[in-house]
């Protein structure tokens, strides 16, 4: 069994999205899967620097509450909470309030899912 803990102290201040990460890979004894993995912590308060790529992307939201912005459209969002984040979107998280927000982020290449995974129009059910 492999299993990756974490604490506060492996977390790593990445000023490029102005948030606190711990990335999966490379983990030790584990092969590199076709997708890339981060527990983020956005500090309260604090807003992820706005920015796009050509990943797709989903934001697990596992405690605290904020406002997502994708492009033009905001909402808020908290604990429970998934984001898709189409390729080429550009996006950034507001965390509102008085404690830290964390969410486990997975990214990938859309060429890699040949291109299946992208929002309807969106048209995703949610807030």
């Amino acid at each position: 069994m492999d299993v990756l803990s974490w604490g506060e102290g492996d977390l790593v201040f990445e000023p490029d999205y102005n948030v606190h990460g711990k990335r999966l890979f490379p983990w030790a004894g584990v092969d590199r899967p076709g997708w890339e993995a981060a527990w983020v912590v956005l500090s309260p308060h604090a807003v992820s620097t706005p920015h796009a790529h050509h990943e797709n992307e989903v934001f697990f939201i596992v405690e605290g509450r904020g406002t997502m912005r994708i492009d033009d459209e905001v909402r808020p969002v908290g604990f429970g909470d998934t984001i898709f984040i189409t390729h080429g979107s550009e996006h950034e998280l507001t965390n509102d309030a008085d404690t830290r927000l964390v969410y486990l982020s997975v990214w990938w290449d859309p060429a890699a899912d040949g291109g299946r995974a992208v929002a309807a129009e969106r048209g995703v059910a949610g807030r």
